[in-house]
Formats: C-alpha cells, sequence, structure tokens
C-alpha cells in the first residue's frame, strides 16, 4: 500500500486482497463458534512482517460484517498505527492504564464507521504495565463497549508482551513472511505462546504474491504483484509446537 490513509488506501485494494481479508475475519470468526472470538492480539516472529497492517485490515473487516470494533496499539515500544490512520489523539492506553483519563475519553473514531482507536506511546516498562490487573479489568471493560477489540503488539522475536496480553484474550494471531520469518525464532515464537497458555488461533502467511490467489480465484482477472496480503489463517494443530 503507498502513503496516505491506510483506511483510504484498502478501500481503493483489488478484490483478491480485500478476500483475503475476509477469509481471514471468516476463519477468526469460526474458530470458536460457541463462544465467539471477541479480543485478538496480532503479533508476528520479527520486525516488519505486517502485523500492524493486518491488524488494520482485519478490524476495517470486521466492521464490514457489521462488528463495532475498536483497534488498540498495544505496541508501547515502537507504537505506529497512529501513523498509518494518520490521527494522532492526545491521549491514550497508557494514560486509561494509569487512571487520569477514562477510556471512553481516549477512544476516538477512526475514518471507517464502526472503527474506533486506542493509541499508545513509548513506555519504559511495558511489561509490567500489560501484566497488571488494571489491564486485564480495562479488557473487560472493553468489551462492554465493544464486539471486537484487536491489540496491535510488538514482535516476540524479542520482547514479552505479545505473550502477556495473549493470556488475558480470546485467540491470538503470529503473522510470518517468506524469505524473512527465522524458522528457529518461528518455533520461539509459539513455545513463548504456548507457555502464556494462548490460544493460537493460528498463522498468517504474509507478503505473497497477488498471482498466487489469482490462480486460483481470479484465472479471468489480470494478475499483479503486491507485497503484503495476509492470506488464509492456518490452525495450529494441537500437540504441535
Amino acid at each position: 500500500m503507498a502513503n496516505g490513509n491506510i483506511i483510504d488506501q484498502y478501500r481503493a485494494e483489488r478484490a483478491a486482497y480485500k478476500d483475503s481479508v475476509r477469509t481471514l475475519r471468516t476463519n477468526i470468526q469460526f474458530a470458536d463458534i460457541d463462544n465467539g472470538i471477541h479480543t485478538i492480539v496480532i503479533t508476528s516472529v520479527m520486525p516488519s512482517e505486517g502485523k500492524s497492517l493486518t491488524s488494520i485490515t482485519l478490524a476495517i473487516s470486521m466492521t464490514e460484517y457489521g462488528k463495532r470494533t475498536l483497534l488498540v496499539d498495544a505496541d508501547c515500544r515502537r507504537p505506529t498505527l497512529a501513523g498509518m490512520l494518520k490521527q494522532r489523539p492526545s491521549v491514550g492506553l497508557p494514560q486509561v492504564l494509569a487512571g487520569t483519563v477514562s477510556l471512553l475519553d481516549a477512544i476516538v473514531p477512526t475514518a471507517q464507521e464502526g472503527l474506533f482507536f486506542l493509541d499508545s506511546e513509548t513506555l519504559a516498562n511495558p511489561v509490567e504495565v500489560l501484566s497488571s490487573r488494571r489491564c486485564s479489568e480495562l479488557i473487560a471493560e472493553m468489551r462492554k463497549h465493544f464486539d471486537v477489540i484487536i491489540f496491535d503488539t510488538p514482535p516476540l522475536c524479542s520482547f514479552i508482551e505479545a505473550a502477556v496480553l495473549s493470556s488475558k484474550v480470546d485467540g491470538t494471531v503470529l503473522i510470518v513472511s517468506p524469505g524473512m520469518t527465522d524458522a528457529d525464532k518461528a518455533v520461539e515464537a509459539i513455545d513463548q505462546l504456548n507457555k502464556a497458555n494462548a490460544k493460537i488461533l493460528g498463522v498468517v502467511l504474509n507478503g505473497v504474491p497477488d498471482s498466487y490467489i489469482s490462480d486460483y480465484y481470479y484465472r479471468r482477472k489480470k494478475k499483479s504483484a503486491i507485497k503484503k496480503n495476509p492470506l488464509f489463517i492456518k490452525k495450529k494443530k494441537k500437540g504441535n509446537k
């Protein structure tokens, strides 16, 4: 996607791209039909694998399905969502956790109807903050106001915040990228999530050429390549690491 508001860019994307995001959304929804998946952590193995882009596009897709959705930047080391959305709220997650501002006062609407945003900022002690009882209480409060809450978190190769939050939510999606993800690091990331008792919903393969989708679904349409394309979510088999 080019520079500019990421929501406008998504609206202008090809049908193949949007269908891949909808497939991800559908597979998440069917991951637990009885109880539903309402709180989701999006993380990656390595940096720059497209986790933030996936968080935003998945959130947009949830609103298209009629879900009132909250997108939370929980990367308190390198928050990026505000820059991608082209909006910078004056307060965010740290202030809400500290109790200096209410959740609803910190949340802002976005250019996508039904999608709301809670920003963050760089913190010196993100692990302590996100592992606190107050964070668990805040997630419970979010659930009262939104159908779906998506947390964009740091990559697992260097930090443990994603694992900490994964222990508090309904499910976790791991982003990997061909030619970028280190296989050993990926195994370590899954082990880290398992140790946190995270419910791993699956793995999203990012950075796949659009022609792979076009060959199957769009044989009559002109093929092209895109750099970041969330594909089918692959459910982790029980017992696999």
